[in-house]
């Protein structure tokens, strides 16, 4: 029997392939049979490939979405369509200096109040009161800087330029198509005198984010976000008796975070790392027992068991009672379907006023304190009875049926359902039934 695998047993011969040859798409490539391609061409190549999409693209149809993306700016926001907006939208996600600074929700309100302009040649353009990007022709700097990120610093046109064909000027470079100049938070008075202007160097077209709509849509959504956090917290059982004043300190910590199913909140033996208010979604709290579990051939075994004891529905909360006392879990807390949550943190918790760490544990109650260990093996002996006779009954049913021939699903024993209009009644009869009746 050993002998048997090095004789019939043989490794399987790897022929090498002959890579087709494209000339369409954005990774077209050309093959030769007199060369081979270098170990450090393969590994350009994978570079390119797995570079994230940039605002530049190599495809024929990218000048047009740029003509119709001016034609879209030239219209005034109110008059634009929800496409359009969308369209405006998909193409300020793909600018990287846009994208950096703003989050998603500042994006969607922003692409609705976006403008744009046209400048011809020569025109010195200002950057201190917006933010711009450049959608056709190209700009020279005209002073030391061009361009100030949100975190308050500037960039120096020589060493930031992505085109840097310089000029007459050592401190001049020249920007094109993708590039960006000028802020989002406008400057005070003393530094708006040509600090962050350019110059067209051809006629071009520009995609403006006024600094004053950036101001007050950043204003709107955190006004909004603070009411979310502040109606999710009252919402909770134990916070709608609580003054506002104290919620306030609450929602300065709230953070918004969003996990997948299955993930585990909380482990049994462990201290809650945060306080969570559930948003949207549900969480299902297990308890681990100790249970004997029948193997095939009858013998039974001693197996570690998940338990179901209860749910967490939207605005309720936990982790309150185990990080103020230390108390470890009694129960693993996981998602049973995505969930939204604002949480905050043990070390947030922890650092608040003696006076909110007494009232939060006047308030707050252990979860799932009154189900003993009995009940929980209770609970599991009886749906393991349930399982066992719904198994039992199955296999009769199964082997009745197979005795007398009928197969479901299979043959003539396949049924599919007929389906009904909204205007005929359920329990139609068919010409066919009437005959056969008379």
């Amino acid at each position: 029997m050993k002998c048997y695998p090095k004789i019939f047993k043989k490794e399987k011969v790897v022929l090498p392939g002959i890579p087709e040859k494209r000339t369409k798409g954005v990774h077209a490539c050309n093959f030769k049979n007199d060369k081979q391609l270098s170990g450090d061409s393969y590994k350009i190549g994978l570079n390119k490939m797995k570079s994230p999409q940039k605002f530049r693209s190599a495809s024929p149809e990218f000048p047009e979405k740029l003509h119709n993306l001016i034609k879209i700016l030239k219209k005034i926001p109110i008059l634009r369509t929800a496409e359009e907006h969308e369209t405006i939208y998909k193409t300020m996600k793909l600018i990287p200096d846009v994208c950096s600074q703003l989050s998603d929700a500042e994006l969607k309100e922003l692409s609705t109040t976006v403008i744009g302009e046209h400048w011809g040649r020569g025109n010195k353009v200002d950057g201190s009161q917006g933010f711009f990007a450049i959608l056709k022709g190209s700009i020279k700097t005209h002073s030391t800087y061009y361009k100030r990120m949100i975190g308050g610093y500037f960039v120096e046109a020589a060493v930031q330029s992505s085109a840097p064909n310089l000029t007459e000027s050592s401190s001049q470079a020249k920007l094109g198509v993708g590039d960006c100049f000028g802020t989002l938070i406008p400057l005070p008075a003393r530094l708006q005198q040509d600090v962050l202007a350019v110059i067209t160097d051809e006629s071009s077209d520009f995609l403006k984010i006024p600094s004053a709509d950036y101001l007050r849509i950043r204003e709107e959504i955190a006004k909004r976000e603070k009411l979310a956090k502040e109606e999710l917290i009252r919402g909770s059982p134990y916070y709608q008796s609580w003054p506002m004043v104290f919620i306030f300190h609450l929602t300065a910590q709230l953070k918004w975070r969003t996990f997948p199913t299955d993930h585990v909140f909380v482990k049994v033996g462990e201290i809650s790392k945060y306080v969570g208010f559930i948003k949207s979604g549900c969480c299902n709290a297990y308890r681990i027992i100790p249970a004997l579990v029948k193997r095939p051939l009858g013998k039974m075994i001693k197996r570690m068991r998940q338990i179901l004891i209860g749910q967490l529905q939207p605005t309720e909360s936990f982790g309150e009672v185990s990080i103020l006392l230390q108390i470890p879990s009694t129960y693993m807390l996981k998602a049973a379907t995505p969930v939204e949550l604002g949480m905050i943190d043990a070390a947030d918790i922890l650092e608040l006023d003696p006076i909110i760490q007494m009232l939060l544990l006047q308030t707050s109650k252990p979860l799932f304190e009154n189900i003993t260990e009995d009940d929980i093996k209770l609970d599991y002996i009886k749906k393991e009875i349930e399982k066992e006779w719904k198994h039992k009954k199955d296999m009769i049913l199964k082997e009745v049926l197979f005795y007398n021939g009928i197969i479901p699903g299979v043959g003539k024993w396949v049924h599919e359902p007929v389906p009904f209009r909204k205007d005929e009644k359920k329990y139609q009869v068919y010409p066919h039934v009437a005959s056969y009746r008379t």
